[in-house]
């Protein structure tokens, strides 16, 4: 399981920045266990050079983490995760709902819901947290294959 205590708020300009690019939403989003570039590069299918370009921008901001290493064949590689990312603001999530957008067309089974309410403050703060919440604590299958989640509130 994913431990709530590990997400991390994208809050400084450099962060905002570096999360325009819907490339890193993926690979953050892929970071959940650790990998080495070489491993993102396949399951992303995206150029080994491009991914490690992406990485390190990522590790500069402090969004991504080295976490150890492993030996194969080809040498030692770097282990990186990423802990599950809260954004705010339109910097950030521009690269966020690129990268949502892309999927969800590319999948012929996803779902999306989207409803207009009129909420207090307070509800629109209490409704945030428990999807927060939710999907932080939604137990992950190791073997099991990935989807994505996305939440939003926003004003209508």
């Amino acid at each position: 399981m994913e431990n709530p205590e590990l997400r991390t708020l994208v809050e400084t300009i450099e962060q905002r920045e570096a999360m325009r690019h819907s490339t890193r939403h993926r690979i953050t989003l892929a970071l959940r266990e650790p990998m080495t570039v070489s491993a993102l590069a396949r399951e992303l299918r995206i150029n080994k050079g491009n991914i490690a370009h992406h990485v390190a921008v990522l590790e500069r901001v402090g969004l991504v983490d080295r976490v150890g290493s492993v030996t194969g064949r080809g040498g030692t590689g770097i282990l990186y995760r990423s802990a599950p990312l809260c954004l705010r603001g339109r910097d950030a999530t521009t690269g966020m709902l690129q990268t949502v957008t892309e999927a969800v067309l590319a999948d012929s089974d996803a779902f999306a819901l989207l409803r207009t309410v009129r909420l207090t403050s307070a509800q629109v703060r209490s409704v945030a947290e428990h999807l927060e919440n939710v999907v932080l604590h939604l137990p992950a299958q190791r073997d099991a294959p990935r989807h994505g989640i996305f939440i939003t509130v926003f004003d209508a």
